[in-house]
């Protein structure tokens, strides 16, 4: 996983490398401190790695992500939209062939509990013909 993360200074990039340290499935592979930036590998969900890195004080934001061992398996994007006011985007991302990482956000909905339902064959929107 890539984030930004707003660091500004050498104090600013040893406080997120000691955020991450004390989780024991994130991985840190890079840190650029001129370009703010933070490249994991974990098992995690993105959302807990970005609670780890703001943790330390700063701001984080998913830029990206991507496997590492089994190659390209597939990945997908699923853009939420429509007549009403709730937006969102949602990743998906084959990792291995058992797992898809789906990592997304949604914005407009009225408060309280609700569900996401993956399916496996595309395009909901239309009824079937």
């Amino acid at each position: 996983l890539e984030f930004a993360v707003q660091m500004r200074c050498q104090g600013c990039a040893d406080a997120v490398r000691a955020a991450l340290q004390g989780a024991p499935d994130v991985r840190l592979l890079e840190l650029r401190l001129e370009a703010q930036t933070v490249l994991v590998e974990t098992t995690a969900a993105a959302e807990r790695v970005r609670e780890l890195l703001e943790n330390s004080g700063r701001r984080a934001v998913l830029k990206g992500m991507g496997g590492s061992d089994d190659g390209d398996l597939g990945a997908a994007v699923a853009a939420l939209s429509g007549a009403g006011a709730v937006r969102g985007l949602v990743r998906f991302l084959q990792v291995s062939p058992t797992r898809c990482l789906v990592d997304g956000a949604v914005d407009g909905l009225p408060p309280g509990p609700h569900g996401l339902h993956v399916h496996e064959f595309g395009d909901l929107s239309r009824p079937c013909d």
